[in-house]
């Protein structure tokens, strides 16, 4: 365990990884500065930020000096975007994209994985067939609209029908994929099966960059406190990039800092249960047998982007469920009930989002708080559970 015991944080650093979202820094640091003044308002804090520094063309830090009525908390925040990845993967021609995704659902069908999840997380397997039944049904639609010109009798239906076939199945595309997010989740989809498969070489180097960042914080003793992060997606790429910090410093946690990970919303398991990422399970029981980390997990009951009720260590056969320590939470705990029914009921990607969010009520969860105030996350982590008990 970590040599320094402080009660209270006074510098911190933070690593985030977000999910695959086209993310600049400059749009992630003006939306948690918007969040971070929710928790200043419920913390009756002051917070004050300097500008983007960049150390990577991909990798931006902030910090973050908060002041908790004389106790200032100074919070170095790092955000590793993905935004170059996601967008090359959208700029595909679109047949490209479509074979990619339907290779995707084709592999981790095959491979049973998909079967995993309807078999423990049954919400979640609604997400990964989401885009599937999309494409399923709108060729169903368009080849019913085909068929109806060639039955009718038209002079020349038969080449009439398969034109209608086309513009039909292309009104689709561009009408309805793009307003319900099916060619995002199509390239989801594909982007974790060729990530799974170390397909993926800009990813894990982009992750090796963020690696040596992390294990440099924790060499400096300048924290008190670093604390890695990911949501969604990146619930999956923080392990990767933790575990190659502590691969480069074998002694990290021992030092001043206590060293955690937070993953919230976290869909790792959508690499971890696939046959073909054994190198993401060593990876991942490699920090389970770190006691020098401390790992923590929120879950939410009615978001379909997460493994809820699950301990992922435990599904991948890598621990035996004690690490990470699993906590859920409620999002209508975590908001007022004017402000749930405006901007989260029936948005399931915004629920997902609340994670990442500030709350408008207090609530034991609270991201900025996590990454702004003086409590230790270990700390507030074992708070709840004894509040719970």
């Amino acid at each position: 365990m970590p040599a320094a015991d402080v009660s209270n944080v006074s510098s911190r650093a933070v690593f985030f990884i977000g999910g695959y979202d086209p993310k600049s820094p400059e749009a992630f640091f003006d939306r948690f500065r918007r969040e971070a003044s929710r928790y200043e308002t419920l913390a009756d804090a002051s917070i004050d930020a300097n500008s983007i520094e960049m150390l990577h063309d991909d990798l931006a830090r902030v910090t973050y000096k908060t002041d908790h009525d004389g106790q200032e908390v100074t919070t170095d925040f790092h955000f590793l975007s993905v935004d170059s990845l996601v967008l090359k993967d959208f700029s595909r021609p679109f047949l490209s994209r479509l074979g990619r995704y339907l290779l995707t659902f084709a592999d981790y069908t095959i491979t049973l994985t998909a079967f995993k999840f309807v078999r423990h997380a049954w919400r979640f397997s609604l997400y990964f067939l989401y885009p599937f039944v999309a494409i399923f049904l709108s060729f169903v639609a368009s080849l019913a609209i085909a068929g109806l010109i060639w039955t009718s009798g038209v002079s020349l239906s038969w080449l009439m029908a398969p034109i209608v076939f086309l513009a039909a199945f292309s009104a689709c595309v561009q009408m309805l994929w793009e307003r319900w997010s099916v060619l995002h989740l199509m390239d989801l989809w594909s982007f974790s099966r060729e990530f799974l498969r170390r397909q993926r070489p800009a990813a894990h180097d982009a992750l090796l960059r963020l690696a040596h960042v992390i294990a440099a914080a924790d060499a400096s003793d300048h924290y008190d406190e670093i604390v890695v992060v990911g949501h969604s997606t990146g619930g999956a790429l923080i392990l990767e990039a933790l575990d190659k910090a502590q691969r480069e410093r074998p002694e990290i946690g021992t030092g001043r800092a206590r060293v955690a990970m937070l993953t919230v919303g976290s869909t790792a398991l959508k690499i971890g249960l696939h046959p073909a990422a054994l190198w993401f399970r060593e990876a991942t029981a490699r920090i389970v047998a770190n006691n020098a980390i401390f790992w923590a997990e929120y879950q939410c009951v009615n978001d379909v982007i997460n493994f809820y009720r699950t301990k992922p260590a435990k599904l991948m056969g890598v621990g035996d469920g004690s690490k990470p320590v699993v906590q859920t939470i409620r999002v209508r705990n975590m908001v007022d009930p004017e402000f749930y029914r405006e901007h989260i009921r029936g948005n399931f990607f915004r629920l997902h989002y609340q994670f990442v969010f500030g709350n408008t009520q207090e609530y034991h969860y609270d991201f900025p708080g996590i990454c702004l105030g003086p409590t230790p996350l270990e700390t507030r982590v074992r708070t709840s559970l004894k509040a719970k008990k």
